[in-house]
C-alpha cells in the first residue's frame, strides 16, 4: 500500500531542490562576490613602524650621487586587506583637503590637487614611485607614505618653502604621486583633515579621514616630535 501523503512530500522535496539549483546557477557570481570579497581598511598610528624618525637623502638623479642629508620624519598609513580574497591594483587617492579655521570649522581647500599615494619602500625603477600596489593577499598589509616632514635647518637645500612660514618652522609635505608646481602639497603649520579614497581593481571606493595637527615645531627626540610636534586621529 503507497501512502500518498509521501509523493507529494518527495514531489516537493524535489521541486525546491530544483528551485534551488535554478536559484544558485543564475545568481552564483553574486553569491561569491557577497561571501567572497577583499576588504580594505588604513590604519593610523602615531609610532613606530608606521611613523618614526628617519634620515632623507637628496641625490643627483642622473649620477645617484648623494648632495645632501637631512633628518626626517615619515608618516605612513597601514592599508590591510581584511576580506577573503586578494585586492588588486589598490590605491589610496586624496581626494579632499580641508584647515580649520579659527572659529573650529574645517573649511575645504579648493586649491588642493587631488592626487594618489605613493605606496612604501616600493618603486617601479629608480625615481619613479609605486602609485598602484600590485595587490594585498588577504589578512595582509602594506604601507603607503601620507606625508613628510624636514628638519626645518634643511628646508632651502631640499626645496621645501613657503613664503608665508618662517625658516624655523616645518612644513609637512604630502606625498602624492607628483610634486604639483601649485606646491599645494607643501601644508604649512595647522590643523588639518585629509579625506581619501581607497580602492583597487575589484574593491569600491571607501572614505577614510583623518585629522592631523601640524604645530610647526621641531623636535629631534621622536617621542617629544609625535607629542608636541605633530598630533593624528583617526575622524572616519
Amino acid at each position: 500500500m503507497t501512502d500518498p501523503g509521501g509523493n507529494d512530500a518527495a514531489v516537493w522535496t524535489g521541486s525546491i531542490a530544483t528551485l534551488l539549483a535554478v536559484i544558485v546557477a543564475l545568481f552564483r557570481e553574486q553569491l561569491v562576490r557577497i561571501w567572497c570579497r577583499p576588504k580594505l581598511q588604513a590604519i593610523v598610528r602615531l609610532s613606530a613602524p608606521d611613523c618614526h624618525k628617519t634620515q632623507m637623502t637628496l641625490s643627483n638623479q642622473q649620477t645617484g650621487a648623494v648632495i645632501d642629508r637631512a633628518d626626517c620624519y615619515y608618516f605612513r598609513l597601514w592599508v590591510e586587506n581584511t576580506g577573503n580574497k586578494r585586492a588588486e591594483k589598490v590605491q589610496v587617492f586624496v581626494s579632499k583637503l580641508f584647515r580649520c579655521h579659527a572659529d573650529g570649522s574645517f573649511v575645504e581647500d579648493k586649491s588642493f590637487l587631488p592626487m594618489n599615494l605613493r605606496w612604501s619602500h616600493s618603486q617601479l625603477q629608480p625615481f619613479v614611485p609605486e602609485i598602484f600596489a600590485e595587490g594585498i593577499s588577504p589578512q595582509m598589509g602594506k604601507h603607503c607614505d601620507l606625508g613628510h616632514i624636514i628638519d626645518p635647518s634643511k628646508r632651502t637645500s631640499f626645496g621645501v618653502n613657503l613664503p608665508s612660514v618662517p625658516h624655523d618652522k616645518t612644513i609637512l609635505e604630502l606625498d602624492l604621486e607628483i610634486a604639483p608646481n601649485t606646491l599645494t602639497h607643501l601644508v604649512p603649520p595647522g590643523i588639518y583633515r585629509v579625506e581619501m579614497k581607497l580602492a583597487a581593481a575589484n574593491v569600491e571606493p571607501e572614505t577614510k579621514i583623518i585629522e592631523i595637527n601640524h604645530t610647526g615645531d621641531w623636535y629631534s627626540d621622536e617621542g617629544k616630535m609625535f607629542s608636541d610636534g605633530v598630533g593624528m586621529k583617526e575622524i572616519h
